[in-house]
Formats: structure tokens, C-alpha cells, sequence
């Protein structure tokens, strides 16, 4: 087996290339190149193609991308291997788009990448499979794609749409502060994933990330899978407990039930929030959205001021109003008997709920400034520093979004939605918003589309559903009540326009997500 070693720094050529494990798996590093172009160079005056490409991701003249494209173009079914630093995952997912075979995280030890190597061939035969995975994987959560067009591909695929489940399962850290290593190499973790779901009667799709594999269970085709969420708790907690037992740290995440696969892309933004979650429970954590979510919502219910407020007192320019929502919260969560972890976990929650707000508006703090809080937070010792650095970093954002919007067109699209939120069970208008705000209805129009991409119609209609999500898990009221009591004058309309924006029909959310309790129609 041949290699080819792609790296911009010549002292790790000469490393790998000169590596003594090599020769004990049958390989050999027969070619090496400073860069992407380099490589294809070589690749070009090649009479005999290498039998796996290591490449580096960053890399000056042409980058591991960029080669990977090219090499992925000529030779599709060549093995590539990726040198990533753990927190390059904008480059890694790109990377998976292009079906890389695997990653290996920097710093990494030597016998780690023999290893790697080695587990690419013993998963040689699955590596056709997995090309046809990442396809699903790729177009499914392509946000670009229609419903009707995902629809059309699955048809054309011979594939039947339904419910289903996703799980992710990752290891917690390539690298912690006592330097325990756990090195990643994603054909090894797939090939034992898949292995072990099909063990246990669990067939669907696997896809990996930069740190993780995804695992997606259509529920109508597992003949032994009964109890849907149940069994795959089962399976996920088996998984993490064989990867304990082999000195590694694995948790894994899993997504609601969803009733179509055109609903990809939701499930993965919920196994990612599961795996923030993770920071709070520590590893090997088994973390189902569903219960996430629940524990989130009781002590949302508990806390007397409601996340919604934040918004609010965001766009107040009043740090007052920030220290008033804050101290409520703080007795609230006291006279609960809240332990450090809840308020931890209430505190990620609340600059979640910010961070949300200034996304609305387009506005988004840099990442630094977004990874400091959540570290601060963490960190903490006691629940008076918890707040301190929540009132600091909820003030320094009010700061912030201030400053964006002065003189700026959001400042009017913040004023649009501000009185969205003040008045929308009432029979608002466009127009009616425009006297309000003294400008043109047409400019007014034409703004909103410019800057939300959505008409003032789609904005009302989908604060009116989220309005009535919260009282349908917070208030005992009939679906035709939360109807009328968010602005809709018709019933049918209200329940065809909530199972469009979230999938289910309402009384079917509200028993789904108050316990599971089944997805039962109206």
C-alpha cells in the first residue's frame, strides 16, 4: 500500500515519511509534497496511483480543500485522509461534503496515524457504502434543497420516506488539561458504530463530522425496533459504556422523532445541542433532546421571568431592565432549591436566548466573544459569579446591538418586530405598522423583504406560532383558545399554518413534547 504525505511544513514530511510502523502494516510513503498543487502535479506524472492520500487542510498555494476537490474530481474513489486541528470544523465539514475517508486530530502520536491508516483498510470493502451515505447525508440536509425536490431524490433513490431518529455519537475531547489523549479516526469509530447498530437489528445511514459519526435510524424499516427512542437509548447507552471500557470518552446525542426525512437538518441542529449540553453533564453522557428540552422548559416555568423577556430588555438600552430580569431569576431559581449545575445550565440557556435575539436582526457577536462567556460560565464556582458574568455579558450585548443598529435600516426592522411582539393577537396590518413607525408602506415593505428575507405577513404569522408553542406547554388551554389568544380568527387556518412551520398539529406538539406521550393527530 502506497501513500502519498501532503504537508506545508517540511520537517513533518520527513516525519511521516520516515515513520518505522509503516513498514509492520505493508506501507510505504512513496510520495510527498509541500502543497495541493504540488501534489496534483505528482498525481498527474503518476504511472501507478497512490492507494491513500494524507493530506494537511491548511496549506499555503492550494489548500487540503481545495486539492481534495480536484483529487475527488480525477480520482473518485481515492482514500483521503485529513490532518485537522480539533476546532477547524468549518474546513471538516466541508471535508465530509467531499467523502474524505477520515480525520486525524492534531496533536496526534504516531502509532495513532498507523492506526488510522490500518483501520482504512480493514474498512476498505465499507468505503463505497459510505460514499452513498454521505450522498443521503449531504443532500437531505442541504437547507438549499426543497422538500419537493428531497422528495423527488428519495423516489429516484428507491427510498421510502418516514419517521426517524438521528444519533451522534462523539468523544468528548481529542485532548483534556491532564493530557488524556483520545485520538479521533472516523472509519474506525464508523465501521464500529455501524457494526454495533447492526448487531442489534438498527439499519439506516451513517455519515461522519469533524469529531463524530451521525447515525440515521429510519424507524418503518427496523423490524426489531419496537420501542423507537427507548431501544436507541439502549443502543446509545451500550456504545458508551464498550468505549469507557477502552480507556475512550464517548457521548452521544439523539434527536426527536421526526415524521419525514426532508426534516434532516433540525436533527441535526438538535444533536449539536445536545452535545452543548454535554459541557454541564460531563462524558460518556447519554443526552436525548426530548429530556433536554423538558428540563430546560420546567425550570424556564420556574424561573418567574421568561427567556422571551430577553429580547426586550436587549433592545431597551437600559442595563436596569438586565439587572431587574436577572435578579427575578435569580430568587426564582433560589426558591426552587436550583443547584449551581441548574443555574448553569439556565444561565447557557439565557445567552442562547440573546444570542438569538441579535441574530434576529442580523447581528452576531464574534466567535471569541461567544466561546469566553460559555467558558466563564462553566468555570464559575459560585452562583453569585454565575451572575455577575451573565449580568456583564447580557450588558456588554445590549452595548452591542445598540451600536449596530444605530443608523442602520435594522434599527427600523427592530422596531417592526418590537411592535410584532406588543401587539400581535391583535389584527396588525402592514400599514398600521407603518403609520406607527411614520414611514412609506411600500419602502416599509420593501425593507422587511431586503433585510429578513420574509414578508411582513411570514413574520407575524411566525411569531404567532412560536407564542403559541409557549402556551401550549405552559398553559392548559384548548387548541381553538391558544388559537384566538395569539391573533388567528380561524381554527383551521391557525392549525394548518403550526403543523407547516413545525410538523406536527398542535395538541400532537404539545403531548410530544410535554412527555413523549405520543405524535397522535387532531
Amino acid at each position: 500500500m502506497r501513500i502519498m504525505i501532503v504537508d506545508d511544513e517540511r520537517e513533518i514530511r520527513e516525519f511521516l515519511a520516515g515513520m518505522e510502523g509503516w513498514a509492520a502494516i505493508g506501507c510505504e510513503v512513496a510520495w510527498s509534497a509541500a502543497n495541493g498543487e504540488e501534489a496534483l502535479g505528482m498525481l498527474n506524472a503518476c504511472t501507478s496511483l497512490p492507494d491513500v492520500i494524507i493530506t494537511d487542510i491548511r496549506m499555503p498555494v492550494m489548500d487540503g480543500i481545495t486539492f481534495a476537490e480536484h483529487v475527488r474530481r480525477r480520482y473518485a474513489d481515492m482514500p483521503i485522509i485529513f490532518l485537522t486541528a480539533y476546532h477547524e470544523f468549518d474546513y471538516a465539514r466541508q471535508a465530509v461534503k467531499l467523502g474524505v475517508s477520515d480525520f486525524m486530530t492534531k496533536p496526534f502520536l504516531p502509532e495513532e496515524l498507523i492506526r488510522t491508516v490500518e483501520s482504512l483498510r480493514e474498512h476498505e470493502p465499507m468505503l463505497a457504502g459510505w460514499r452513498e451515505h454521505d450522498q443521503f447525508f449531504e443532500l437531505l440536509a442541504d437547507e438549499q434543497h426543497s422538500a419537493a425536490y428531497k422528495q423527488q431524490w428519495l423516489q429516484g433513490s428507491g427510498l421510502q420516506d418516514g419517521e426517524f431518529i438521528l444519533l451522534y455519537a462523539e468523544l468528548d475531547a481529542p485532548r483534556n488539561s491532564d493530557n488524556e489523549h483520545f485520538p479521533f479516526a472516523a472509519a474506525h469509530l464508523r465501521g464500529q458504530i455501524e457494526t454495533a447498530a447492526g448487531g442489534v437489528g438498527l439499519q439506516g445511514w451513517t455519515a461522519s463530522s469533524a469529531s463524530g459519526i451521525y447515525l440515521f435510524v429510519p424507524l418503518r424499516q427496523q423490524t426489531g425496533l419496537t420501542a423507537g427512542r427507548e431501544q436507541l437509548m439502549a443502543f446509545a447507552k451500550e456504545i458508551t459504556s464498550v468505549s469507557a471500557s477502552r480507556a475512550m470518552s464517548l457521548s452521544v446525542g439523539i434527536s426527536q422523532i421526526f415524521p419525514t426525512f426532508c426534516r434532516l437538518p433540525e436533527a441535526l441542529r438538535q444533536v449539536k445541542k445536545c452535545m452543548e449540553y454535554r459541557m454541564l453533564l460531563g462524558k460518556n453522557s447519554v443526552i436525548a433532546y426530548d429530556a433536554m428540552e423538558s428540563f430546560l422548559t420546567e425550570k424556564e416555568k420556574e424561573t418567574g421571568a421568561s427567556l422571551s423577556l430577553i429580547a426586550d430588555a436587549l433592545r431597551s438600552n437600559d442595563p436596569e431592565k438586565i439587572r431587574a430580569l436577572l435578579k427575578d431569576s435569580y430568587r426564582s431559581m433560589l426558591s426552587v432549591g436550583a443547584s449551581k449545575k441548574d443555574m448553569q445550565h439556565y444561565a447557557l440557556h439565557l445567552i442562547e436566548k440573546a444570542e438569538a435575539a441579535l441574530a434576529d436582526l442580523g447581528i452576531r457577536p464574534s466567535h471569541g466573544m461567544s466561546v469566553d462567556i460559555r467558558e466563564k460560565l462553566i468555570k464559575a464556582v459560585l452562583l453569585t459569579d454565575i451572575m455577575k458574568e451573565l449580568e456583564r455579558q447580557l450588558i456588554a450585548y445590549q452595548v452591542f446591538m445598540q451600536q449596530e443598529l444605530q443608523d442602520s435600516p435594522l434599527k427600523v426592522i427592530s422596531d417592526v418586530k418590537q411592535i410584532i411582539r406588543e401587539r400581535f393577537a391583535e389584527e396588525l396590518t402592514l400599514q398600521a405598522v407603518a403609520n406607527k413607525l411614520n414611514v412609506n408602506y411600500s419602502y416599509l415593505s420593501r425593507l422587511i423583504k431586503k433585510e429578513t428575507g420574509h414578508n411582513f405577513t411570514d413574520m407575524l404569522w411566525d411569531y404567532r406560532i412560536e407564542a403559541a408553542k409557549t402556551k401550549l406547554l405552559r398553559e392548559d388551554l384548548k387548541t381553538y383558545e391558544v388559537a384566538y389568544a395569539v391573533g388567528f380568527k380561524d381554527t383551521a387556518h391557525f392549525s394548518f399554518m403550526f403543523k407547516k412551520k413545525v410538523g406536527l398539529s398542535p395538541s400532537a406538539y404539545r403531548a410530544h413534547v410535554r412527555g413523549g406521550q405520543g405524535l397522535a393527530e387532531e
